[in-house]
């Protein structure tokens, strides 16, 4: 009597785990192919370029992939223990449960004896089935591990659903020939039970699960991805929240008020001090060397010109100088105070650089919001790349909210604060905020912004970068050496704006596309290489 094996070693479970996570990951990859191929030929598609369709139906197929992968790895360990419990189960019962004794024949009323056994899992109940045989008059029977004989379900016709006969034409190790009769309607068909083809149907689908497996476990299978995957969909439950709670803190008064704070370094709190010095007959001001801890303290000493001022009366106006000119700033007189011998005036200074307090020192105490985030999910998901993104777009969001603002006072725009470094749309260099001015066209260098200010280029090179080339994008574009493009332009061949700074020096020079029309057609510019990527039917798109 052949053994069964219900229960296979884990490899065999994990394999069956993967395979089902990647035909689920296939089939949506191919139900959004087709989805994007029913797009392309719609009228909304026409209104949208190449590239952002691709780019959308890509972002979409991943977001999904993700949520499968996520949502798979997540239920992995414990559904493969949960299969290997219930073969344990299945296997046990099949291995140990001990056959009926004494089953005699019903015709022959001989002893029959099992001839295999089989494990039934119908309706949930699993209950042994031993095959008897009675060698004498060969009557085959179903018996039950309770003893119990299983009542044989008779088979019916197809065709009127009497009574029929089923019995075996033919019989070999590969196929068997069945034959059902029916003496009411006279209905007779023959079947096939041919195990060689079915033995062949299974090996060729082991052998294409097997490729399956091979081709795609490890892009959509691994611990590494699984995990990768899960965390970027718990991660994405928070990103919303995360969005809001940064944008509105750029919202409130206090931060408001905290950001109009001027953080000066000390080479611009030295140049502020000195212009407002020597409206008030104290020179020579001079700074010793830092103390840098939790804030930047720094000594300075200078000098009373004014002979006349009596020592309180120095030290006093003093004090009520330095007091106004920082106030709006991130520095402050520390208490100490000021020490005066002989005309020399000596005192210290401590600098600001920590978020909370520029709150202290604006006077406006910071709103302390709860997040509807817990703890604990900050601490796991706080620095995924989906949440960081979110804090990233909310701070930006909220700064331009901020400034946007500040446009209803300064309808023309303003300079930045600060030492934080940008980078000009026109001239490309890059500059501390406090040289860059602001609006709603863009960002530009001081410089630059005086330039279109007195007409020496249009505004709409802010706009569009694509209206406009600067000396090295037609040296790499038109293949032209630099001093080729010099000669050119002294022929007036090619018509050249000249950007200049304050004091009348040349930094820049722009070349707007329409004004050099003539020098294009002799000069063509190669074709600029764009960014490629594969949409989900694989073509190659440039965006």
């Amino acid at each position: 009597m052949a053994d069964y094996k219900y229960l296979k070693d884990e490899q065999h479970y994990i394999d069956q785990y993967d395979l089902f996570t990647i035909k689920q990951c296939l089939k949506a990859i191919e139900s959004w192919r087709e989805a994007y191929a029913k797009h392309l030929k719609s009228e909304e598609a026409k209104e949208t370029s190449a590239g952002d369709k691709a780019k959308m139906f890509n972002w979409i197929s991943n977001q999904e992939l993700f949520q499968i992968k996520g949502n798979r790895y997540r239920q992995k360990k414990e559904t493969i223990q949960q299969w290997m419990d219930d073969d344990r189960i299945k296997q046990d019962k099949y291995d140990n449960t001990p056959e009926p004794e004494n089953i005699h024949c019903t015709d022959c009323k001989r002893i029959m004896h099992t001839k295999l056994k089989h494990l039934s899992t119908l309706d949930d109940l699993l209950r042994m089935m031993f095959l008897f045989d009675c060698s004498s008059c060969k009557k085959k029977v179903w018996v039950y591990e309770d003893g119990k004989v299983r009542e044989s379900t008779p088979d019916l016709c197809p065709k009127c659903k009497a009574e029929a006969k089923m019995s075996v034409v033919k019989e070999s190790k590969d196929k068997i020939i069945w034959k059902i009769s029916c003496n009411s309607c006279g209905f007779s068909e023959t079947t096939v039970d041919d195990f060689e083809k079915s033995r062949a149907e299974r090996k060729k689908r082991e052998e294409e699960e097997k490729k399956l497996l091979e081709e795609y476990r490890e892009e959509l299978c691994t611990d590494e991805e699984g995990k990768k995957s899960f965390e970027y969909i718990e991660a994405l439950k928070i990103v919303p929240q995360v969005y809001e709670e940064e944008l509105k803190k750029y919202d409130s008064f206090a931060y408001q008020k905290a950001a109009g704070l001027k953080k000066l370094t000390i080479i611009e709190l030295e140049k502020l001090l000195n212009g407002i010095f020597e409206k008030e007959q104290y020179i020579k001001l001079t700074f010793n060397n830092p103390e840098i801890g939790q804030h930047v303290i720094v000594s300075f000493n200078l000098q009373d010109a004014d002979t006349s001022r009596k020592e309180g009366d120095s030290v006093i106006n003093l004090q009520k100088t330095i007091k106004g000119t920082l106030e709006g700033t991130n520095w402050r007189l520390m208490s100490d105070g000021l020490s005066y011998r002989l005309g020399y005036i000596s005192g210290r200074l401590k600098g600001y650089e920590r978020e909370e307090d520029f709150f202290e020192l604006s006077g406006a105490k910071k709103e302390e919001k709860s997040s509807k985030i817990d703890h604990e999910t900050m601490m796991r998901y706080g620095g995924n790349h989906a949440v960081q993104i979110a804090r990233l777009s909310g701070e930006f969001q909220g700064i331009e909210n901020v400034r946007k603002r500040r446009l209803e006072k300064e309808p023309d725009g303003f300079l930045l604060e600060g030492d934080e470094i940008y980078t000009c749309m026109v001239c490309k260099e890059n500059t501390p905020g406090n040289r860059i001015w602001w609006n709603l066209d863009g960002i530009t260098c001081f410089d630059c912004h005086l330039n279109i200010k007195n007409g020496s280029i249009p505004v709409e090179v802010v706009k569009n970068s694509d209206i406009w080339l600067q000396n090295w994008q037609i040296a790499d574009e038109c293949s032209l050496h630099t001093s080729t493009i010099q000669k050119l332009r002294r022929q007036g061949v090619l018509k050249g704006k000249e950007l200049t700074r304050e004091d009348g020096t040349s930094y820049c020079t722009i070349y707007l596309i329409d004004e050099n029309k003539e020098f294009f057609e002799k000069h063509p510019r190669k074709p600029r290489q764009r960014m490629v990527i594969t949409d989900l039917l694989g073509n190659k798109i440039e965006l």
